[in-house]
Formats: C-alpha cells, sequence, structure tokens
C-alpha cells in the first residue's frame, strides 16, 4: 500500500486542483509569516528590556538611584510596544472572514513590518550606549533618545493599525 507520504502528495494534488485552495493557501503562509515577523520583532524588544533590568540591577549596586524610576519607565514601555507589536492583527483572516486584505496590501503590510527592525536596532543601540561607567546625566539623555524612538516607533505602528482598518 503508500506510504503516509504518498498518501499526503496525492492529497495536495487533489486540492491543487480546486479552484481558489492555492490562493488561499499562499495567503495564509502570508499570514503566518507576517505572525512570526511580528513575534521576532516583540522577542527582539523584550532582548532590549532584558538588558535594561540588567542595567537597573547595576544602577542600584552603583547607588544611582536617581535612574531607577526613568529606566523602570522605560523599561515598562518597551514591554508595551513588545505587546503590542506581537498581538497586532495578522493581516489577513481566513477564507470565511468577513475583514480580508487583498495580497498586495499584505505584501505592504510585511514590507511595514520588516522596515521596524531599523527602528528596533536603533533602540536597542540606545541601550547599548548605556554605560554604568558614564554619569548620570548622561544615561538619562541616552533613556530620553530612548523613549523618542519609541514614541517614534509607536506612531509608525499606529499607521499599520490604521492601514488595517482601511483595507478591512
Amino acid at each position: 500500500m503508500g506510504t503516509v507520504k504518498g498518501f499526503s502528495d496525492r492529497i495536495e494534488n487533489w486540492l491543487a486542483k480546486i479552484p481558489g485552495i492555492r490562493t488561499y493557501r499562499d495567503r495564509e503562509h502570508r499570514r503566518e509569516t507576517d505572525k512570526k515577523l511580528r513575534e521576532h520583532l516583540g522577542a527582539n524588544l523584550s532582548e532590549t528590556q532584558a538588558q535594561l533590568k540588567e542595567l537597573l540591577l547595576v544602577f542600584t549596586q552603583q547607588e544611582k538611584l536617581d535612574l531607577l524610576a526613568e529606566m523602570d519607565r522605560l523599561s515598562s514601555h518597551i514591554q508595551q510596544m513588545a505587546d503590542t507589536i506581537r498581538f497586532a492583527s495578522y493581516g489577513y483572516g481566513g477564507i470565511f472572514d468577513l475583514e480580508k486584505i487583498r495580497e498586495e496590501e499584505l505584501d505592504k503590510l510585511y514590507a511595514f513590518d520588516l522596515a521596524l527592525m531599523e527602528d528596533l536596532d536603533q533602540i536597542k543601540a540606545k541601550a547599548e550606549e548605556m554605560d554604568p561607567e558614564s554619569s548620570s546625566e548622561v544615561i538619562r539623555k541616552k533613556i530620553k533618545e530612548a523613549e523618542n524612538l519609541l514614541d517614534s516607533l509607536e506612531k509608525k505602528f499606529r499607521r499599520r493599525s490604521d492601514f488595517m482598518n482601511r483595507s478591512a
């Protein structure tokens, strides 16, 4: 008799003959890719947040207590942004969903999400510039710069939501 692989291949061939199934499966693949990209972006932000938490410990040991509230606020802002990105709308629902986005729009959405990677790299770089040996004023300046980058990222990401709402 046929193997499981052979049976699977026959089902794939059979499904390929049904009109619209290939397009649906391509869209589902793109949807999954979009989700994985956003999870990756969120994970990058979480790594940056972990760096900041390590710095918080160092600052505590160095008795730079005047920075703790600002660092904690930045860390919370990063966590909020990571969650916002991770749990954003997928961009394309299933075949029977009322809200659908065409493939061209999904491509634009994916490109938009990819472009956010540059912003995340800038935020991470700011966190890496926060040298525990620097003065509190220098570190405070880096915190402010990171906050500004996060605010900019948040505004850009809102445009993604606006695009989703407009396309739905």
